[in-house]
């Protein structure tokens, strides 16, 4: 399944994204709330109790309530998580050009909720930052609550998939010597378009992760070089750290962001970045500058 949430700000609904619904080339979205509305949202109260498998018997109702996809505004599909964990430097390539250091061990830090932002709204730049990019990076949904969990078991910990640019001012994050503030600017965590459930994702570590701005590729990786891989990182945090159903796990960039390059390539209002991984969909956001 392709969840989504749709709607204005502040205001989106649960949906199941249909592809070639009613027709092949376009697309409907079931209004879940419309058929169950007591599934309020996609929060933790929803993947704490059964809430995709209630999905599942909503898809094979007769009569689902569709509405056309074409113009609805797409919010981030997990509605206000616990908590954004975030690793760094999970790529070789992305550490030698951030400081030459390969971790031996995770970097985890995190990014304010507040930052979440629809896949396809507007990132807006803060009148003081001037090297500012992007970081396309697959996510992982907890669908269950997580202590202790043995790296055997650490998928069945797992809602599913989505994609996160984790935007950056970078003058924020060196000159602070920390990275939460730098990373955790207003509409910096771009999320989705879907959460896709892990039953469709074969292997999340082998997925091709691209970045591209005006049309012009930045990142173009692959899952597979992770450095830690995603039951081993969910065994090392959840053996201190208790992960709650619909937390956020963002497993790090690959190398080739923009501040990295000569020259480099920072955002600029008018921008268009996009972030993509098939099967979890493309984002789409343009650059503004904050009012």
């Amino acid at each position: 399944m392709k969840l989504v949430r749709f709607g204005p700000k502040a205001e989106e609904r649960p949906g199941i994204w249909l592809d070639n619904t009613p027709a092949p080339g376009q697309a409907s979205i079931l209004d879940v709330r419309a058929m169950a509305f007591d599934i309020e949202d996609f929060n933790a109260h929803f993947f704490a109790g059964h809430g995709l498998a209630r999905l599942a018997n909503l898809l094979r109702e007769e009569h689902p309530a569709l509405v056309p996809a074409a113009g609805l505004r797409l919010g981030p599909p997990v509605a206000r998580p616990g908590q954004i964990v975030c690793l760094g430097k999970n790529y070789a390539a992305h550490a030698a050009e951030f400081d030459a250091e390969i971790p031996d061990a995770p970097i985890f830090f995190s990014k304010a909720v507040s930052a979440l932002n629809g896949p396809y709204d507007p990132i807006l730049l803060p009148r003081e930052a001037r090297r500012v990019d992007g970081e396309a990076e697959l996510a992982v949904v907890l669908g269950r609550r997580a202590q202790r969990v043995p790296e055997s078991a650490a998928f069945d910990y797992v809602a599913g998939y989505t994609l996160l640019n984790d935007v950056t001012d970078r003058d924020a994050q060196r000159t602070g010597r920390q990275w939460y503030r730098g990373k955790s600017a207003d509409t910096f965590g771009p999320l989705g378009p879907f959460l896709v459930t892990r039953d469709e994702v074969a292997d999340p570590h082998n997925l091709r992760l691209f970045q591209r701005v005006n049309g012009h590729s930045l990142q173009d990786d692959h899952t597979s070089r992770m450095l830690f891989k995603i039951p081993f990182l969910i065994a090392f945090l959840s053996a201190t750290i208790t992960l709650e159903p619909g937390d956020i796990l963002a497993t790090g960039t690959p190398g080739g962001i923009g501040s990295a390059r000569q020259p480099p390539v920072l955002l600029r209002p008018g921008d268009c970045v996009e972030i993509g991984a098939d099967p979890l969909g493309l984002q789409r956001c343009s650059v503004v500058a904050s009012a």
